[in-house]
């Protein structure tokens, strides 16, 4: 199992906005992420392509409200299957998000693939921060 732990991102919103936002984000099309096309919005989640190629798919899988939202991750080439879990904390007027990923992903691969699972999770905290503060 391959572990990523995000920093902490502190965002000008509340708690019940971000989480407003991070359970909700799949019913409308995502703009401005490079690389991700053909997005579809399902019951509980969406599915896309990242680079042309990648088919992706998101499902919902577990939300406390205000404070913790999880989504199932299924990549069909390669093959794999992740978890990624975000808390939200009050500070303040703001809110602190925190992010981990957990990809069922063989051994030998991890060193690998660890350091663009690692870029590709900085990217969406940096994203996600964006987009819940223009929302």
């Amino acid at each position: 199992m391959l572990h990523i732990n995000t920093p902490e991102e502190t965002i000008s919103a509340t708690p019940e906005k971000v989480y407003q936002v991070l359970s909700t984000f799949f019913e409308r099309q995502i703009e401005g992420v490079p690389g991700l096309t053909d997005w579809v919005s399902e019951p509980n989640g969406c599915r896309f392509k990242v680079q042309d190629h990648v088919q992706c798919r998101l499902t919902l899988v577990e939300q406390v409200p205000n404070s913790h939202v999880v989504y199932r991750a299924e990549v069909d080439t390669p093959h794999v299957t992740a978890t990624a879990a975000f808390d939200i904390a009050p500070s303040g007027s703001n809110s602190v998000l925190k992010g981990k990923m957990d990809a069922d992903v063989p051994f030998f691969l991890q060193p690998m693939i660890k350091g663009a699972v690692n870029q590709f999770m900085g990217t969406a905290m940096q994203f996600l921060k964006k987009a819940i503060e223009n929302y």
